[in-house]
């Protein structure tokens, strides 16, 4: 009987690994996916606003003065997004984020920020300013498009998590390509390995892909 269950056991753990193993094969996979093509609108998902802070100026020789700064991640991004929309890809933007609960600053207000500076025009703007993840960032996103009569897009978010976005993208019925920001410094390792296969697992288990 004992036999049997560490049998058993082995079993289970040999097949949780191989799904393991092939979800962090596919996300890799899933991470070299950039095929845009002319859309509608290009949708960014967002992250943290702000990312930390800075001492800027003279002064810091002396009395450093820390000055908040953007998230160098989220202006990689918007970085990207701006490329595709002066490509012509889309003539419209939707920015999407909702209020960092650590600094209480909007992602979609911030990412309008850095794109009008950026020379996109306040007009080709859309914002979606409540999700707080990845699939809210998608599924709200869905109805401000539809809204304004935008039905395809293209989805920008950083390489790791191209992966999920398409799950859920597919799962809500887009009509999307995938483009991430390969330009991006800010995934890692533990992003390929471990973060986002657990997130892919999580969003299986409760119906969001």
């Amino acid at each position: 009987m004992k036999k049997k269950i560490i049998i058993t056991l082995s079993v289970v753990v040999a097949v949780l690994l191989l799904i393991y193993g092939g979800l962090v094969i596919y996300i890799y996979h899933m991470a070299k996916q950039n095929n845009p093509v002319k859309s509608d609108a290009i949708v960014v998902l967002g992250e943290a606003a702000m990312g930390g802070t800075s001492c800027f100026g003279a002064i810091c020789q002396h009395r450093p003065k820390l000055t908040p700064h953007y998230n160098v991640c989220l202006e990689s991004r918007i970085d990207h997004a701006v490329s595709l929309y002066k490509d012509h890809y889309a003539s419209k933007i939707v920015m999407s984020g909702g209020t960092d609960t650590s600094d209480n600053v909007n992602e979609a207000e911030t990412m309008k920020t850095i794109a009008i500076k950026d020379g996109i025009p306040a007009s080709a703007i859309l914002l979606e300013n409540k999700s707080t993840s990845t699939y809210q960032n998608l599924l709200f996103s869905q109805k401000a498009r539809k809204k304004a009569g935008l039905h395809s897009a293209i989805i920008v978010t950083d390489p790791p998590t191209n992966a999920r976005a398409g799950l859920v993208a597919s799962k809500l019925h887009y009509n999307y390509t995938l483009s991430p920001d390969e330009n991006s410094t800010c995934t890692h390792l533990s992003n390929y390995v471990l973060i986002e296969p657990l997130a892919i697992m999580y969003y299986f288990l409760s119906g969001k892909i």
